[in-house]
Order: structure tokens, then sequence, then C-alpha cells
């Protein structure tokens, strides 16, 4: 738990980082997304705090090592985030919300086989606000790439950004 709670909180203060980015704000899907996944985090956190703390800090032991290796990547990736274009921002974001999807699967597992119902129910809950989150991530970055693209270059086809999630939605079946 304690380790999920770390990998929810670089994730947060980096995306709110983000946020104050001049680029960043240009974008309204872009913000409101990450706003989602901002406020989303902080609650999750909290509710994780909680159980923890009730717990005594040893609910999740685990899942350390796999999480805590996890952090120290998404320390390194968002340590220099403002040297690169917002579409890799968002790109990382992405990976860092699936990170946060398969942490909250390895708890939910856990919680399952070890019968403690108030942390399956978290961890399901977490699971099932993450997800989403990817998805529109995955949504909003061919826009990103596409106006990032439109500075330097015409664009040569106006329907790219449909094409582009018509064929990510086909390979996910989503």
């Amino acid at each position: 738990v304690n380790d999920v709670i770390g990998v929810e909180r670089d994730i947060v203060n980096a995306i709110e980082g983000q946020l104050d980015d001049d680029r960043v704000k240009a974008d309204a899907a872009l913000v409101g997304v990450l706003n989602g996944i901002v406020a989303n985090g902080k609650s999750r956190i909290d509710q994780l705090k909680e159980l923890s703390d009730d717990e005594g800090g040893s609910l999740g032991a685990t899942v350390k090592e796999a999480a805590m290796s996890v952090t120290g990547v998404l320390a390194g990736i968002y340590g220099k985030l403002r040297e690169h274009p917002v579409s890799r921002m968002v790109r990382d974001d992405r990976i860092a919300m699936n990170v946060v999807e398969t942490s909250y699967a390895m708890l939910y597992t856990f919680a399952l086989g070890v019968g403690h119902q108030r942390c399956a129910e978290i961890a399901l809950g977490g699971l099932n606000e993450a997800a989403p989150h990817v998805l529109a991530l995955t949504d909003v970055l061919p826009g990103v790439i596409l106006r990032e693209v439109a500075k330097d270059a015409p664009l040569s086809d106006p329907f790219v950004e449909t094409k582009v999630l018509d064929a990510i939605h086909s390979a996910w079946k989503a």
C-alpha cells in the first residue's frame, strides 16, 4: 500500500508541475484530462494513507520491489519534462498511468489473495479509475502531436487525428 502511495504521489506531483507549463495550459482538453488524473490520484492517496495507517503500514509489502523500481524510473522521467515537447509529456503520463493501473491490479490481486476486503475495494476502485485515464491520454496524444507538427509544417491530411485514433482503438479493441 505504501509503495502504491509513493507511485501515485510521484505522478500527481509531476502532473501538477505540468499543469503550470504554459504549453500545457494552452490545450484545454489536455488540462481537463490532467486535472482529472490529479484529483483522482489525490483521492486514492488519501484512501490508501488511511488504510496504511489503520494497518500499521505493513499491508502491501509484497508489491514493494516492483513499485519502488517504477518510482525510480518515473522520477527520472519527470525530472526532465520541461526539456521535452508536450507530446513526450503526454506519452510519459500515459506510461505512468499504465504503471498506476498495473500497481492497482497487483494490489487487488494481493488483497484478494490474503482476504483483505477493504484493501481489495480500494485497489479495484483505483484500477477502475486509472484505466480510463490511460484511454483519455491516448485520445489526446495524436492531437497534441499534430499541433506540434503544424507549427513547423502544414498538415497534408486534416483527418489524420481521426485515422490514428481509429487505428489505436482498433488495435486495442476499445
